[in-house]
């Protein structure tokens, strides 16, 4: 076979993806120029096999071949995400081929794909001056958004636009990315009326970015539009739908699942699993297990960590600490998440332990796990424990507790009836506490019949958050509690006075594989007169026992 042929033959299997019975025409070959050294070099690039990329440029360059300015392009293609630009810099700057337009590309897309090349990258960028192509600004733009920089990024892609470049699916597509990251919903719709414009819309990858910008920004009903108006969806159009109503609607993300075309990947059954965890769903969180482990998923990392979130949300800790032990490698998330589990189950001393046997492992434990952990001894009134485990924090572990942490401590102290030393800590905060730290102390106040600071914290809240009626009512409460009945009744009339009206909140039960959803005074569910004469018996049984008056529970109209 002649070279050409065999080169023709190298490139024709490697479109296909047979880069294996590539190499092995390659290794055949007794000649092998430029051509065929690139041919190979870029078959393993374009199928994403960075180190035999990189392997053959080493063997080319050895063996005394010449790259040239289509090799240099191909292997800095391959080497986006390592560690070799800066030297393959070098060899473009030796080879005299530092102002072609595509190494140039090549080049920024390479440094743009590192945290620490994104200067780099921008410099290049800038000097190419008006020879910048389309690919040069994706690629600037690209990079920016890769490493948390959106508002650059979207700053960039004005400059694109008003610099005459034609709008690509691709750039477009990473600037609605953009868009979602920065919640930017005005910049996000008029990129949609340019796609519209431009018949972009049309293009699959597009449309699964509009879906992704609109369940972001909180408009799932334009995102769910979209997607009933997509002719032909892929697992990503589904991904990206189910994962929005994940966010919002956890039940609705369910019913997608079941009419899902296509089969659900790994990222699919780690979004329906922290789907089930939100609904307390447990037993349809045991049918995703079973999907994962008959897919054999259970080594994915992700995955693994929404099980053991699911198990501890739905109140199995039994299963959540299997899954949890089972796991071949843990990340912070996978610790953080079952310290979590056992604390909202109860089980603080277990949570204090297995922090124990994180920091054992080498793992350097953030505000995350502080908070999992001081929330555990909350709830499970570890209150030394936890005061102990806050001030480790700083001389340990040199942390420096958060808004939250504080608020969990106050928290902590609060509910133990320590609400003089929770008030005294709000006091000392390095920041303003806000109404959730108050809430913290308002809520204790009710719980301990304490007026006085049950008053302050209210007053505080209001100055926060006038509209907050949750508050008014807690703080009504705590003047029955009290038989400050002048109080209460003025708090009532001030509640109606000024037309706050509390936000129904749903709620969710399993029953027999299926799930209702329902809200307060909810008679549209046709089991609501069962419901109702079990209400009925319960008050009676309430009745012989007795009332416990001074926690009457106040009603808004």
């Amino acid at each position: 076979m002649s070279q050409k042929h065999a080169t023709t033959l190298i490139r024709s299997l490697c479109a296909r993806g047979a880069v294996r019975h590539a190499r092995a025409v390659f290794d055949e070959m007794p000649d092998r120029d430029v051509v065929a050294w690139t041919a190979m070099l870029s078959g393993y690039a374009s199928n994403g096999r960075r180190r035999e990329a990189l392997d053959v440029f080493r063997r080319m360059v050895a063996s005394g071949a010449s790259p040239n300015e289509y090799t240099l392009s191909s292997v800095l293609t391959a080497c986006r995400g390592g560690a070799t630009a800066a030297p393959l810099h070098a060899v473009v700057v030796r080879r005299g081929v530092d102002r072609m337009p595509y190494v140039v590309n090549a080049l920024i897309d390479a440094y743009a794909s590192l945290d620490e090349g994104v200067g780099d990258a921008r410099r290049l960028f800038d000097a190419l001056g008006s020879g910048r192509t389309a690919a040069s600004w994706t690629s600037m733009i690209a990079g920016y958004a890769r490493w948390g920089q959106e508002r650059t990024g979207l700053k960039l892609f004005r400059m694109m636009l008003e610099d005459g470049i034609e709008l690509s699916p691709f750039a477009c597509s990473i600037a609605l990315h953009a868009c979602a990251s920065e919640i930017d919903l005005f910049l996000g719709q008029q990129l949609h009326l340019q796609c519209t414009r431009k018949a972009l819309d049309a293009n699959l990858a597009v449309l699964n970015s509009l879906i992704n910008m609109y369940c972001t920004c909180g408009r799932i009903l334009d995102a769910r539009r979209l997607f009933d108006e997509t002719p032909e969806r892929n697992l990503i159009t589904w991904n990206t739908m189910i994962a929005g109503y994940s966010q919002c609607d956890p039940v609705m993300a369910l019913v997608l699942l079941l009419n899902m075309n296509d089969e659900p990947n790994c990222f699919t059954l780690t979004t329906i699993a922290s789907a089930c965890a939100d609904l307390a769903a447990l037993r349809c969180g045991k049918q995703v297990h079973g999907a994962v482990l008959r897919r054999n998923y259970s080594d994915d990392l992700q995955m693994c960590n929404a099980l053991v979130d699911m198990y501890s949300k739905c109140g199995s800790i039994a299963n959540a600490k299997k899954v949890f032990n089972r796991m071949g490698c843990k990340d912070k998330f996978s610790w953080t998440s079952m310290i979590a589990g056992y604390g909202m189950n109860g089980y603080g001393n277990e949570a204090i332990e297995l922090f124990h046997s994180m920091i054992r492992a080498g793992v350097h434990p953030d505000h995350v796990v502080f908070l999992s952990l001081i929330s555990s001894c909350s709830h499970a009134g570890l209150v030394d424990e936890g005061w102990d485990l806050f001030k480790s924090m700083i001389s340990e572990y040199n942390l420096q507790p958060n808004k939250e942490i504080y608020g969990s401590v106050v928290d902590l102290l609060a509910r133990a009836g320590r609400l003089r030393e929770a008030f005294d800590l709000i006091d000392t905060m390095p920041f303003a506490p806000d109404k959730y730290i108050w809430g913290a102390l308002l809520g204790a106040s009710k719980m301990h019949n304490n007026v006085e600071l049950g008053r302050l914290a209210a007053r505080k809240i209001t100055e926060i958050n006038p509209d907050g009626v949750k508050n008014y009512i807690m703080l009504a409460n705590i003047y029955a509690a009290g038989s400050k009945w002048g109080e209460c009744a003025f708090t009532r009339r001030l509640v109606r006075g000024i037309g706050c009206k509390k936000e129904a909140g749903i709620s969710w039960l399993e029953v027999m594989d299926k799930m209702y959803s329902f809200t307060a005074a909810d008679s549209n569910s046709p089991q609501v007169c069962l419901a109702d004469e079990v209400l009925h018996i319960l008050s009676q049984h309430i009745d012989d026992v007795g009332n416990d008056f001074p926690h009457i529970i106040l009603k808004v109209e």
